[in-house]
């Protein structure tokens, strides 16, 4: 495990291929070894870093709240320690909240940004369906055991479609949820930051080139959400996923790493 000793966390990542940095950053409670089905093919363009935020994986978080602006701070102290002056970042979900902070305020920092299954936050933003929300709500109980929360929220985050076709796709990604799964503290810790988010009138202030990305069927974030971010940056691009989930990257990776591919090679 490579980590990186920062002000407030040991954090931990991972580090492959050559070229321009680009920096992978996972929603809640992902693991850097979530985007394996991306690495493959990125790292044969960019040297790609993947973090574990802290309160997930092997990245402990500190005692007490923390914040989005927080976890950005500490994508930034890891550029730092790394010698990375500036990176293009592909934030997905609460990754993607950390990926518009950068934007916003650590501009001189990040080249091109794709923000995917995200919103900017807020109560203008899209909300999910009232049954996501109390499926959500039941699997979030700190008590329930891990393999049955997991296995509650499989539909708000995988299309109607990969669940009824791919079901040992499906089982592998519940029993890699299960191994990596967060301690109560670390959950505790992201939620919290998660519920206070709001840039919406900041959006005007990115400058970098953004590619909002999401899958046509997500019920945890609806895709509305990545077009209004689209139309909120000047200049950004939109790109839908047709037929897939709010795990989009996924569910299809090899059409999402083509895009993520062109959007950064350009």
């Amino acid at each position: 495990m490579a980590t990186a000793p920062l002000r407030e966390v040991q954090m931990a990542y991972s580090i492959d291929g050559r070229g321009e940095p680009l920096i992978l950053i996972g929603g809640f409670t992902m693991v850097k070894e979530s985007w394996k089905p991306q690495i493959a093919a990125l790292a044969e363009h960019f040297q790609v870093v993947c973090p574990d935020n802290r309160g997930a994986g092997e990245t402990i978080a500190p005692p007490g709240p923390f914040t989005i602006a927080d976890m950005a701070a500490d994508t930034v102290g890891l550029m730092d320690a790394l010698g990375i002056d500036s990176a293009h970042v592909f934030g997905v979900s609460m990754g993607g909240l950390i990926a518009q902070t950068l934007a916003l305020d650590h501009a001189a920092r990040v080249g091109k940004v794709s923000l995917g299954c995200t919103t900017y936050g807020g109560r203008h933003a899209v909300q999910p369906e009232r049954e996501v929300m109390e499926i959500l709500a039941r699997a979030s109980d700190p008590a329930l055991p891990a393999e049955e929360a997991v296995r509650g929220r499989l539909t708000t985050l995988f299309s109607d479609r990969f669940i009824r076709e791919q079901p040992d796709e499906l089982e592998a990604f519940v029993q890699f949820s299960i191994r990596h799964w967060p301690t109560p503290e670390g959950a505790a810790g992201q939620l919290g930051a998660l519920g206070v988010f709001n840039v919406k009138r900041r959006l005007g202030e990115i400058r970098c080139p953004v590619l909002a990305i999401t899958g046509s069927e997500d019920r945890m974030m609806p895709a509305e959400n990545s077009r209004l971010l689209a139309d909120g940056i000047e200049g950004a691009r939109h790109y839908s996923v047709d037929g897939a989930g709010h795990m989009f990257f996924l569910e299809q990776p090899d059409l999402v790493n083509r895009v993520l591919i062109e959007f950064f090679s350009r």
